[in-house]
């Protein structure tokens, strides 16, 4: 079980009076989207004011016929409206031309855009409550997450989270994750959402602009908006304190800064139960990110980010209880250049990224330095009708083990076996890729790539390609049919004693069908999906399909409802076959939200799925030599369940406007209401006659407020 950490911020809004209202949408004058987030306030009064919400709607209290008011949304231009009756309004914006004195540079357009499975912009992350402000657990609310634990390590359709690719700014982040541990699970991502301009999600098939990922991908993109102002948050809950500035620096340059302080004492004192086993954790982290805008065709960011990190949690084995250690230091810096020429554009983009991180039990000590870099050049050409993208990438990975270990896994303890492991391993993957996309008509659009390795140290040669197409069937309906081979090395954290232990190859097979249709606030989305993959363990076959309903159900009740159906099998190269770890019958979630006012609102989510599945221990044999018990535990093809998962979860916050600099947000949660026992694991006597649960979280209260100034 892991701390549950909320952050919740929302967008600015404030309390209208009591008397007569004005509802209404704002959407795009261009494509009729609606605009989340927009500001709609009194130009007489600042204090009546509202933002729209998830669909583009407000509703302002004490409206009044021949009111006036203001509409404002970052990237489109201030309007008056002038009311003139109380009826249901859409009002339009339209997007700016010049901005900054007339400094204008294009956002990055990824080539594979047009088959985006979701976009994830910020308000919708600080909305969502299941993401407790946190965008890699905003993607694992989504129908095609399938993650088995409550961290913040997204597994797509059946795949494992080693398999998903996560970009940050266009490149790749290996280790995302807070609280991790020596299997790289981690609770939070290290992802700041204050900074999050959008965030990209296919959970299948994805893009081969980008590489090394052979099950769905996340590209996170950070704002390129030069702010007018300053704007300065500070958060203070139970265990998270928090301050964040953004603030021009002259008329071509932003920076932001921002750090948090995450203690447990707080958060562990009045939640005694649920953190029965952490003794404690700690974090602390630094980022800053630089924006600069040479002219209206050239930009430049920099983003470097510092995080050291620790905590102990209670360890139990048949021959061992006690404190398992970690702790935890990283750094790295990412750059990203880009200039438009006419209709073409050239990036450049590169990491360097330092992590250690020391993990220990008993007389285990274990270290792994890790270091990553990557560089790429990338070029687009931009048509009518279509465009091309090709680019190299250079990807680079070191790293290296140094550890004391149990000799065996049935004998940990003072005074058993141990043994002492060394090495070092690297992945050296030069890459070069060719993506193009084409508009045939006005309702299709076929999309296709390539991306093939330059083998070193002995790496297979291998090509991934890809071939995708979108059917736009009317304004409300579109089909995404996609098709692709994919390929990724990764490093193993266990420390092989070889180069080739110490890597992992694997290679996938992908297809899909996703329709979605939308008519203003109502949206349903359903998947049919398969895939096969192959990596040192075995042949793993998916299938499955997955369906989504989002939509009102009263005027202040709205709820979303997803239902997911994995069928999967793995086959080793012995030919055992048995059910793979993500095959599910069903995995069900969804959430209602009420909102008493445009100022505060409540939100229940609920999750239930399978047990996962585990090998139960058969029988035992005693070792008088290392006096102990050697478990049997059953085939890979006769394993069993865990209980069925369920959880229930509950939110509110209420915003409090002081004046028009400065406000409160506060706000509460209760995970797990119910106080269920979900089983995580089962833990065994010294003789394995007997077995005890171990559990996922329990009911846990948090609190806290967000200051906005």
């Amino acid at each position: 079980m892991k701390p549950v950490i909320l952050l919740i911020l929302v967008s600015f809004s404030f309390d209208g009076v009591l008397g007569q209202s004005l509802s209404g949408t704002v959407t795009d004058a261009v494509d009729g989207e609606p605009l989340v987030g927009a500001n709609v306030y009194s130009k007489s009064d600042w204090r009546k004011g509202t933002s729209t919400d998830v669909y583009g709607r407000f509703t302002l209290e004490g409206t009044i016929t021949g009111d006036t008011l203001v509409l404002s949304f970052i990237g489109y231009q201030e309007r008056y409206y002038v009311v003139t009756s109380l009826r249901e309004v859409t009002i339009t914006l339209s997007p700016q031309t010049l901005n900054m004195s007339a400094v204008v540079v294009e956002a990055e357009y990824l080539a594979a855009e047009e088959f985006t499975y979701k976009k994830i912009n910020r308000l919708e992350i600080y909305m969502d409550p299941n993401a407790k402000a946190d965008p890699l657990l905003a993607v694992n609310s989504l129908p095609s997450s399938t993650t088995l634990d409550e961290s913040a390590n997204v597994s797509f359709r059946g795949s494992s989270p080693a398999e998903t690719g996560i970009f940050f700014n266009n490149v790749p982040l290996y280790d995302a994750v807070r609280f991790s541990q020596l299997n790289g699970i981690g609770t939070f991502g290290i992802f700041n959402t204050a900074i999050v301009d959008e965030m990209l999600v296919f959970p299948g098939n994805p893009p081969l602009e980008y590489g090394n990922t052979t099950s769905g991908l996340i590209a996170i993109k950070t704002t390129e908006n030069i702010p007018e102002m300053s704007t300065n948050i500070a958060t203070v809950s139970l265990a998270s304190y928090g301050l964040f500035t953004n603030r021009p620096a002259g008329k071509r340059s932003a920076i932001t800064v921002f750090s948090n302080y995450q203690p447990s004492a707080v958060l562990k004192g009045l939640n005694p139960e649920a953190f029965e086993n952490i003794e404690s954790f700690n974090s602390a982290d630094l980022g800053v990110n630089f924006l600069h805008r040479f002219n209206d065709k050239t930009i430049l960011k920099i983003f470097n980010y510092s995080l050291a990190e620790g905590y102990d949690v209670n360890f139990r084995s048949p021959t061992y209880a006690g404190l398992f250690q970690q702790e935890k230091q990283r750094n790295f810096t990412v750059t990203n250049f880009r200039k438009r020429i006419k209709q073409s554009e050239i990036t450049l983009n590169s990491n360097a990224s330092f992590t250690r991180s020391d993990f220990g039990y008993a007389d285990t000590d274990i270290t792994l330095n890790n270091f990553d870099g990557f560089f790429s050049a990338n070029y687009q050409y931009f048509h009518s009708n279509f465009n091309v993208k090709t680019g190299l990438t250079l990807d680079y990975r070191w790293q290296k083990f140094n550890g004391i270990f149990y000799t065996f896994d049935f004998a940990e303890g003072p005074g058993y076996p141990t043994t002492t492991g060394r090495s070092t391993a690297e992945t050296n993957r030069p890459e070069i890729y060719l993506y193009t996309r084409y508009y045939w008509g006005k309702r299709v659009t076929i999309g296709g790539g390539l991306r093939k390795n330059l083998p070193t140290q002995g790496q297979k040669h291998y090509l991934s390609g890809q071939l995708n197409t979108k059917f736009e069937l009317n304004k409300k309906t579109n089909l995404v049919l996609a098709w692709g081979k994919y390929h990724k090395y990764d490093l193993s954290q266990s420390g092989g004693d070889d180069q080739q232990e110490s890597t992992i190859f694997i290679e996938s097979d992908q297809i899909s069908l996703d329709m979605n249709w939308k008519k203003k606030s109502l949206e349903f989305t359903t998947a049919l999906f398969g895939k096969r993959t192959r990596d040192a363990s075995g042949t793993t076959e998916i299938a499955g399909l997955e369906a989504f309903i989002d939509g009102p159900l009263l005027p202040k009740l709205s709820g979303q409802f997803s239902y997911t159906l994995i069928h999967g099998r793995t086959t080793t190269d012995e030919g055992e076959e048995y059910p793979s770890a993500y095959d599910l019958n069903y995995f069900i979630r969804g959430n209602l939200e009420y909102r008493f006012s445009t100022t505060w609102s409540m939100n229940t989510t609920f999750l239930t799925r399978e047990g996962q599945y585990y090998q139960p221990v058969i029988g035992a044999s005693f070792n008088p030599a290392l006096n102990v018990f050697m478990p049997q535990r059953a085939g890979l093809s006769q394993q069993e369940r865990l209980p069925r998962y369920s959880i229930i979860n509950l939110s509110v916050s209420r915003l409090i406007p002081i004046n028009e600099r400065f406000s409160v947000v506060i706000f509460g949660s209760c995970s797990n209401v119910l106080d269920t026992k979900n089983v995580r694991t089962y833990t065994y006597d010294f003789d394995y006659t007997s077995r005890s649960p171990e559990y996922f979280s329990l009911r846990t209260a948090y609190f806290g407020a967000v200051i906005n100034f």
